[in-house]
């Protein structure tokens, strides 16, 4: 894929997260039963899995399973299962799915 896709996609993410008033806001958002660190801002969408093992202390130790940036896409499929070496169509595909999914939790927009 194309900077231009990285570039696309991170900045419909900027413009969601925007649009509700959380650019630059950590938020904690649950998918299923998994919870989930979610962040964007002007560089960067990230998703990160916070530990739900009670014995730890919360989100640590947790892992990240999507990072976009304009230059570069690190995502996991939706079982958190590897795809394929970074910079793949396939990244890019799970990171937009990730992106996806994530709006759906979130706050409605602003009016």
């Amino acid at each position: 894929m194309t900077q231009d896709s990285h570039a696309a996609i991170l900045a419909q993410a900027r413009e969601a997260f925007a649009s509700r008033g959380l650019l630059r806001c950590s938020l904690r958002v649950s998918l299923g039963e998994r919870l989930y660190s979610v962040r964007c801002d002007e560089e960067c969408f990230s998703v990160y899995r916070v530990n739900d093992k009670p014995f730890l202390p919360p989100g640590l130790p947790g892992w990240m399973v999507c990072r976009l940036s304009a230059q570069e896409c690190f995502s996991l499929d939706q079982d958190e299962k590897a795809c394929a070496l970074p910079q793949t169509p396939e990244q890019l595909a799970q990171a937009r799915a990730w992106l996806e999914l994530v709006l759906e939790h979130l706050p409605a927009e602003d009016a």
